[in-house]
């Protein structure tokens, strides 16, 4: 369990059986990652990612969605529990003190283009006082909730500052994390239990990938020189990605995934979830 967090649950009409397995899944414009695992256990049963070759709109990200659930065995099963991250840039995150659920659309208004028709929601991050807000694809939320009745939802980046504060914010120097995916980045500093920076990236290249970690860096006063940067994602010390981020941090380190059968930011939500 994420301890902390408050989840949004979906009604109470479950379609969930005693089945003995969760369904994890993750849900970006360029595609979609999932796996299933062991309820008791935390076993890997099946994992699998699934890209596109660019990113879509979220109902044509619906279409491919319905498709995988039709033609991957592995979701064509009943799930004890099922959990939606939804990852795009449709957020912010808030103080607590300063939260209201009331005026949860005039947060996101004045960084993100968000529609009259949005529906907003949050998720809370009880230790360090902080609230993500952030807007979920509503036909994606109706296609899972026709399919199994009840399940969880979260933003990506919420699954990503909980990890960052648990792991990292007891040190006393800045720690940088990034997650590396195909099309984007989140990337997140912190410092003394303080969270300095967290933020996500599009890019399209190795070079913007380089420019924003560089510019963030600058920009709260960090040298690439002394400051520890770990990595985790779709990077590897072999790509150009680590090659670039090598040529200008020096501490560069890549988180390992501890099971074979995930990428390493599936093994952090097998964790944490």
């Amino acid at each position: 369990m994420v301890t902390g967090l408050r989840v949004t649950v979906l009604m109470t009409n479950s379609k969930h059986t005693n089945s003995l397995y969760s369904l994890s899944i993750q849900i970006h414009l360029d595609g979609l990652s999932f796996f299933t695992q062991h309820i008791h256990s935390k076993d890997v049963k099946d994992a699998e990612v699934v890209r596109f070759r660019e990113n879509v709109n979220p109902t044509t990200l619906l279409v491919e969605i319905e498709k995988a659930f039709k033609e991957i065995e592995a979701l064509a099963q009943p799930f004890s529990k099922v959990t939606v991250v939804y990852a795009n840039e449709l957020f912010t995150l808030v103080p607590q003190a300063l939260f209201d659920s009331e005026k949860a659309a005039d947060y996101l208004k004045f960084n993100t283009k968000i529609l009259s028709t949005d529906y907003i929601a949050h998720d809370t991050i009880d230790f360090y006082d902080l609230i993500n807000v952030y807007v979920p694809y509503s036909n994606i939320n109706n296609f899972f909730f026709d399919t199994f009745g009840s399940f969880e939802y979260y933003h990506s980046t919420t699954i990503f500052a909980k990890h960052l504060l648990t792991e990292y914010s007891n040190n006393e120097e800045a720690q940088v994390l990034i997650n590396l995916q195909s099309s984007y980045f989140e990337m997140g500093v912190v410092k003394n239990k303080k969270l300095l920076f967290i933020n996500r990236f599009e890019i399209r290249a190795k070079e913007d990938f380089i420019y924003y970690l560089l510019f963030t860096l600058e920009q709260l006063e960090l040298n690439p020189e002394n400051t520890p940067v770990t990595l985790t994602g779709t990077i590897e010390k072999d790509d150009e990605f680590y090659s670039i981020a090598h040529t200008y941090i020096r501490h560069l380190i890549i988180k390992d995934s501890p099971s074979t059968s995930l990428t390493r930011s599936q093994s952090l939500l097998a964790t944490l979830l």
